[in-house]
């Protein structure tokens, strides 16, 4: 903070709170870190879990007003405070300014502390992605002519709190038939029919770290066009798989992947980047798109899921889950990917 000529900075994005402090219930709280304290500021609610979740380290300031009237109560001699910027609305600006003339916005500050996972998470990952896993291989069984798209998606978020997740880590993705076009499409009363590709994409939270998968299968029977394309895709995520290692620049991977589905007429109809980070967050830093410069580094984590969407027929997406190592990456999402005909 020295450098920065600040003498107290403020995390509210409970992703970050978590992450230095071990608090899991970060919405409901704020740090303040100053030269020479660490202060969790929340409410009678959670008194008993910051003595069981956080290190001694770490002072209770128990707040009883929302806002940051507890700055008042503290009577800290700082006089700049530095805060973060995509986490905080214009509200709790103007209001965090009525404590301090002097304060100042930073991005990204704990987010660089995290891009890099320590052991401990990667196990965490790990774990949360092999639940994944267990629940493709149950969920299978679900899917037949005549069942609905969110009954599928249903089943998948009992599943995955019944193999050990907390909660699902977004909003399950099953879309079938000529709804597959829909990157992001939502279940709904959609039956399932013969020959329908479906695509499932979900994942669940683990200790607070996130899983992140998606398979295409088809039901019933399969046809020419989808095999050709499934394919090419599959082809396609090899590559890059295979792409993803520490010291290679985020677009590389990206470009590697168009580059080939190029060769076939199909990178106009690949609508997303191909990967991301995943942490505490389903969907952070670095981002294996054609604009990131970011150089990749041992134990990140990324998915890799170049997709196929041709409006009016359908669509494809293969996604998993990789931690980078000095030379390739390690898979930890091991579902099979061969075309699973249901």
């Amino acid at each position: 903070m020295n450098n920065e000529n600040i003498e107290g900075f403020l995390i509210t994005k409970p992703e970050n709170i978590r992450y230095i402090s071990n608090f899991s219930a970060g919405a409901d709280a704020k740090l303040l870190v100053t030269n020479d304290e660490l202060y969790i500021i929340t409410d009678s609610r959670y008194y008993e879990q910051v003595e069981k979740e956080c290190s001694n380290d770490w002072e209770l300031v128990k707040n009883t007003q929302p806002g940051f009237n507890f700055l008042t109560n503290l009577d800290l001699k700082i006089n700049k405070i530095g805060f973060e910027a995509e986490a905080m609305s214009y509200a709790d600006y103007t209001n965090l300014k009525k404590y301090y003339n002097s304060i100042e916005g930073y991005t990204n500050i704990i987010e660089q502390l995290r891009v890099k996972k320590e052991e401990s998470e990667l196990e965490l990952l790990r774990f949360a992605a092999s639940i994944g896993d267990k629940v493709f291989s149950e969920i299978k069984k679900y899917i037949k002519p005549g069942v609905k798209e969110k009954v599928i998606a249903n089943r998948i978020e009992l599943l995955l709190k019944e193999y050990g997740a907390e909660k699902h880590a977004f909003d399950t993705i099953v879309v079938s038939g000529k709804k597959a076009s829909l990157p992001h499409g939502k279940p709904d009363d959609k039956l399932l029919e013969e020959k329908d590709m479906v695509t499932m994409d979900f994942g669940g939270f683990y200790k607070g770290y996130a899983s992140d998968m998606t398979r295409t299968v088809i039901v019933k029977e399969s046809y020419s066009k989808f095999y050709d394309l499934y394919k090419r895709l599959l082809e396609a995520q090899k590559i890059g798989l295979s792409s993803v290692r520490a010291g290679v620049v985020c677009s590389e991977v990206d470009d590697k992947v168009r580059t080939y589905l190029k060769k076939y007429d199909l990178d106009s109809y690949f609508a997303h980047s191909t990967g991301h980070g995943v942490g505490l967050e389903v969907h952070e830093n670095p981002r294996l798109s054609s604009t990131s410069k970011m150089l990749l580094e041992e134990n990140m984590v990324v998915t890799v899921e170049p997709g196929i969407y041709i409006p009016g027929w359908g669509g494809i997406r293969i996604e998993d889950t990789v931690i980078v190592k000095n030379g390739d990456c390690e898979v930890i999402t091991q579902s099979d990917k061969k075309l699973l005909i249901i």
